[in-house]
């Protein structure tokens, strides 16, 4: 009978009463164990885990046993040798967490060894020398999430199907809490995570909608994608869900729900549309077109947040999240990068709360308007003082110094943000649309420096 409830919980069929799993808490540390393959250097020792279990009586999904468990912190799995999540994920239902919003055991900073710490705190990632190797991390989830709130209590679990390049050949199977467990309830918050769960379930509806492509990818990609990477699928999926958040902020205005939510997340996958266009090597003149639609969203966002707040004076970005100000500068760079002095201008209207605010963006605006000030502090130093630095500059040769070492400094500086990794997760539906520092690009254009001598994986190439 444990053994039933257990394998139902960690399927996320049912968790059971609190006095059940109580009663599953006591009979599991009857059966903990020493397990010396998660010593260091073991086959398991990049498997988190503070207790491991040997059940009495193996368990099995999608035709996979095992009788191995894992106890995390606030969560169980059971460990599989092979790579199974993808059969998990169609057994159980699963869907593949394509933007990294999945607590993952121990905490996606840990997940990958791509990234070398030097003896300067400075981080390595790739060499400066194009072509770029492939990174060697990478990362799955497939997720399932199950509602538990009561109207007293806000609670949900998560089951997840999880494979990593820190355990290659071995694939976790389990619940974990959603956060800190429950919380106590309040409206507010209710309607937020009711949202990310409608999202959620769009983005499966989406993934589903999209077949995988039976036919080679005609473009030359201008940036080398995790292999294997489906091009037309991928695009087939952002356009979808693009077209799916427009429908449910439409919804949203006619219930008078919160629209914002749904602008904002359009808003993000727009860029996402745009980059990857951009990545994949379609004509330019088609990935302009997708720009013109990433600002235009960016201004559906800005009104949105603008009537959900009463409030007209409201950025679209955020600079004080250091993900806003990335992207804001990924998107100005972009605008400047294509000559569309229109859309920059469209970009600077939807800041004017940060005008006067930040020395990065006031130097790459002036290149369209010199009367724009000159400030000498922005809002992050890594890895921007750099940028700052080549703007500033004078000296030709210091600038392109400058400049190289913002290239170098970028990935690492920005690796901990949660859209950053995509690139790094082996399925990449929705988690890859390339990464581009194009505001630095924008900085060589603006400055007249030589791109030849610029050259580097982050560096786009055109126009």
């Amino acid at each position: 009978m444990l053994l039933n409830t257990l394998f139902d919980e960690l399927t996320g069929r049912g968790s059971g009463t609190e006095a059940a799993r109580h009663e599953r808490y006591n009979w599991l540390e009857q059966l903990r164990c020493a397990n010396p393959q998660a010593d260091e250097n073991g086959p398991m020792a990049g498997i988190p885990g503070h207790h491991w279990y040997r059940l009495p009586q193996a368990l099995a999904v999608a035709g996979q046993q095992t009788d191995l468990l894992v106890g995390t912190l606030n969560a169980q799995y059971l460990v599989f040798a092979g790579r199974h999540a993808a059969a998990f994920a169609a057994e159980l239902g699963l869907q593949y967490d394509a933007n990294n919003r999945i607590d993952r055991p121990g905490g996606i900073d840990e997940l990958l060894d791509a990234y070398e710490e030097q003896a300067d705190g400075r981080w390595t990632t790739l060499p400066n020398e194009p072509p770029a190797p492939p990174l060697a991390g990478w990362d799955d989830v497939y997720f399932r999430v199950r509602d538990l709130s009561d109207g007293k209590a806000i609670q949900s679990v998560t089951t997840i199907a999880y494979e990593s390049s820190r355990f290659p050949g071995y694939t976790l199977l389990g619940t974990t809490l959603v956060g800190a467990g429950a919380i106590a309830h309040d409206d507010e918050t209710a309607q937020y995570l009711q949202q990310v769960f409608a999202d959620w379930a769009i983005q499966r509806a989406c993934a589903d909608a999209c077949p995988v492509s039976s036919t080679p990818w005609p473009c030359t990609p201008r940036q080398t994608p995790p292999a294997p990477f489906d091009f037309a699928r991928n695009l087939a999926y952002l356009d979808a869900l693009l077209a799916a958040y427009a429908r449910a902020q439409t919804q949203a205005e006619d219930d008078g729900g919160d629209a914002a939510y749904w602008a904002c997340a359009a808003a993000s996958t727009a860029y996402q549309v745009f980059s990857l266009r951009y990545t994949a090597g379609l004509p330019l003149p088609e990935v302009e077109r997708a720009l013109e639609a990433a600002v235009a969203a960016c201004e559906t966002a800005r009104a949105a947040l603008a009537a959900a707040y009463d409030d007209d004076t409201l950025p679209a970005f955020d600079f004080e999240q250091l993900t806003d100000y990335a992207r804001t500068l990924q998107l100005l760079g972009a605008t400047l990068l294509f000559g569309r002095r229109d859309l920059t201008m469209r970009l600077a209207a939807l800041q004017t709360a940060f005008d006067g605010e930040d020395g990065v963006y006031e130097a790459l605006l002036s290149a369209v308007d010199p009367q724009r000030p000159a400030v000498d502090e922005w809002y992050f130093a890594e890895p921007y003082t750099a940028l700052y630095d080549c703007l500033d500059a004078e000296d030709p040769a210091q600038q392109l110094e400058h400049l190289r070492h913002y290239l170098a400094s970028w990935h690492g500086a920005l690796v901990h943000e949660d859209w950053f990794n995509g690139h790094l997760r082996a399925q990449g539906l929705g988690g890859y649309y390339g990464l581009w520092a194009f505001e630095a690009a924008a900085a060589a254009k603006q400055l007249g420096l030589e791109r030849g001598a610029l050259a580097h994986w982050l560096m786009p190439p055109s126009p």
